[in-house]
């Protein structure tokens, strides 16, 4: 059930691609996928000489400790409350991996606020900031001079809102739907887009997204 559950959600719930590699871009800050953020920050703790404490010890002893497990506690409890050692190292063990990973989150969104707002914005770091806008002619991007313009920039430069240019290359039109219908606070700035971004209906919600699917310039 859980297999099948999780199956379904990563079908419906589909995860934008990044921009396009560029050596150039020195701005662009990495950061790993969600499970191995707790790894990721563990890092910053062990500097220069010391990341092998990081990299290896600190994992290796963690590993050494489950396979030894079921040697270092034979009793036949099954109780948490009877068996105080397990509990409590697994207990304290999942704490610090959510507070890590925690952490490891508001870091990188504090960097990226010090890019400023741009960089903390869906599509900020998903293409380039050239190239012409794709199909300035489509009905999406009609609706969007009338509506979206005022906020997001006539070349989807970003002006009250943020940049738009290359949004195509992070998010898809279903995922751009789901988005302008549920805005989300993005760092740097103080309002949030209004659902449906002041848009009149569903169609043109649709249309809209269709148009920025498009923009992928790099």
């Amino acid at each position: 059930m859980f297999l099948v559950a999780f199956i379904l959600w990563v079908v419906f719930n589909p995860v934008g691609l990044e921009k396009v590699a560029n050596p150039e871009d020195t701005s662009y800050l990495p950061v790993p996928d969600w499970y191995f953020l707790f790894l990721y920050q563990l890092l910053k703790y062990f500097p220069g000489k010391y990341v092998v404490f990081g990299t290896v010890v600190i994992p290796a002893i963690a590993t050494l400790g489950l396979f030894l497990l079921p040697w270092l506690d034979r009793r036949k409890a099954r109780h948490p409350f009877k068996r105080p050692i397990a509990t409590a190292t697994m207990v304290l063990s999942v704490f610090f991996m959510i507070w890590l990973t925690y952490v490891a989150e508001e870091e990188h969104l504090t960097e990226l606020a010090k890019q400023g707002p741009q960089a903390a914005t869906p599509g900020s770091q998903a293409g380039g900031n050239a190239g012409p806008l794709v199909d300035p002619n489509d009905p999406g991007a009609q609706i969007f001079a009338q509506s979206c313009a005022s906020c997001h920039g006539a070349n989807l430069e970003g002006q009250v809102g943020p940049k738009l240019l290359g949004i195509g290359n992070q998010m898809n039109e279903a995922q751009l739907v789901e988005y302008i219908n549920n805005p989300k606070p993005v760092a740097g700035y103080q309002s949030i887009m209004p659902p449906k971004g002041g848009l009149q209906s569903d169609d043109q919600v649709k249309q809209v997204a269709a148009w920025l699917a498009k923009q992928k310039q790099k």
